[in-house]
């Protein structure tokens, strides 16, 4: 039996982003009318980012011996008892169970996905397909997928958060329904040439992109956490959900569209200045975002421009640590999961290191200068790693 196709594997990628962060955006409603604080909604955050990032790794050693599609399987029935929790139970720690419970599931969800994108070798015409676009199309999935989650919870907004969970939980039970008939694929990994082939500044960028997308990730959690809760100070609840789903929405847009310029275009793959270019967007978002905070006016029209900018160099930061580890010869699963690992290890640091941040200056200006901050970290790790990267051969 052959892996699924590139179409679907997309398709499926797209409804377990949108379900988990429907879940998300669902879970942020419910804290929002409990009048949860910043640190306790940071707090929620960070657990549930440590149930996929201390899980991670496994599912992608998993994926490379139980078999990519059980893994797959195994992670999407996770996700659906966590959407069904949500919906079933009102309370605020329902939604944080359910929510901790959705990034568990996807702990095995995604690395199984990668395993059977990297093992699916040739595309509608026969031809193999390059895997910058194999890269390209997983993250297209999953991305657009985060956009329909967004979007989704802000149409929802004015519902009870339960709704969402519901729909959520809709999502990955077509998942399971769709993925079913490949549970007995074995692992079937492309031969080590072209593409897949070792290369001497491999190692150095690995590191860089790895590394690189933690300080990014420091970063975008920290948005998607603490975004609707930091405008709760200048709005009511309800138009700080409406603003803030939105400005996530914008973000999740950013790096589609960032994924698909970097399918389309192959001038990045061993070019590493071309991608810290692309992270220029970052100091240009948060200085956005300050300028509307100090005006004391945020609305969907001036958030947006500038979470869709920061999405735009998220989207350079991940495809440079995804594409670099699954350039890996062997253990692709494997090595996409550790790229999610540092994903993780990110994304649960980073509310807790806002939620400090806004303690000291709050509100959405405070959101604004940890922003900067990180920016000048993110590049100052950009600017100390790529030359050694192209004294080893990078261009």
């Amino acid at each position: 039996m052959r892996p699924p196709p590139i179409l679907l594997l997309q398709f499926l990628n797209l409804l377990a982003g949108g379900g988990t962060y429907l879940m998300i955006c669902s879970g942020q409603g419910a804290w929002s009318n409990a009048k949860w604080t910043a640190a306790t909604v940071a707090g929620v955050m960070v657990a549930t980012n440590l149930c996929y990032g201390g899980v991670v790794a496994q599912g992608g050693r998993l994926a490379d011996t139980w078999g990519r599609a059980r893994t797959a399987l195994l992670g999407a029935a996770v996700c659906l008892g966590a959407g069904l929790l949500g919906a079933l139970v009102a309370h605020p720690i329902a939604a944080a169970a359910a929510a901790m419970l959705g990034f568990l599931g996807t702990a095995f969800f995604f690395p199984g996905n990668a395993g059977l994108f990297s093992d699916a070798g040739t595309g509608a015409d026969g031809q193999q397909v390059a895997l910058h676009v194999k890269v390209s199309r997983y993250n297209l999935g999953w991305s657009s997928g985060n956009v329909v989650g967004f979007g989704t919870g802000w149409a929802l907004s004015a519902l009870v958060p339960g709704y969402g969970f519901a729909v959520a939980a809709g999502f990955f039970a077509l998942i399971i329904g769709i993925l079913w008939r490949w549970r007995s694929l074995p692992p079937q990994p492309p031969a080590a040439a072209g593409d897949r082939a070792d290369h001497p500044a491999l190692g150095r960028l690995i590191l860089t992109g790895r590394v690189g997308l933690l300080l990014f990730c420091l970063l975008g959690m920290s948005v998607i956490s603490l975004l609707t809760t930091t405008l709760t100070n200048t709005m009511s609840p309800d138009e700080a959900r409406s603003v803030g789903t939105a400005g996530l929405t914008a973000y999740a847009l950013g790096y589609v569209s960032m994924f698909a310029v970097l399918g389309a275009w192959s001038g990045w793959v061993m070019r590493p200045w071309r991608l810290t270019l692309l992270m220029l967007a970052l100091p240009v978002a948060a200085a956005g975002l300050l300028w509307v905070g100090r005006g004391g006016h945020p609305s969907i029209a001036n958030v947006m421009p500038c979470t869709f900018l920061l999405g735009l160099a998220y989207g350079a930061a991940y495809t440079a640590s995804l594409y670099y580890s699954m350039r890996l010869p062997h253990g692709a699963a494997r090595a996409a999961s550790l790229h999610e690992t540092f994903l993780g290890i990110g994304s649960m640091i980073g509310p807790l290191l806002c939620a400090a941040f806004l303690w000291w200056q709050p509100g959405l200006t405070g959101l604004a200068g940890y922003l900067l901050v990180g920016a000048a970290v993110v590049l100052g790790w950009q600017l100390l790693m790529v030359p050694g990267a192209v004294a080893r051969g990078a261009r």
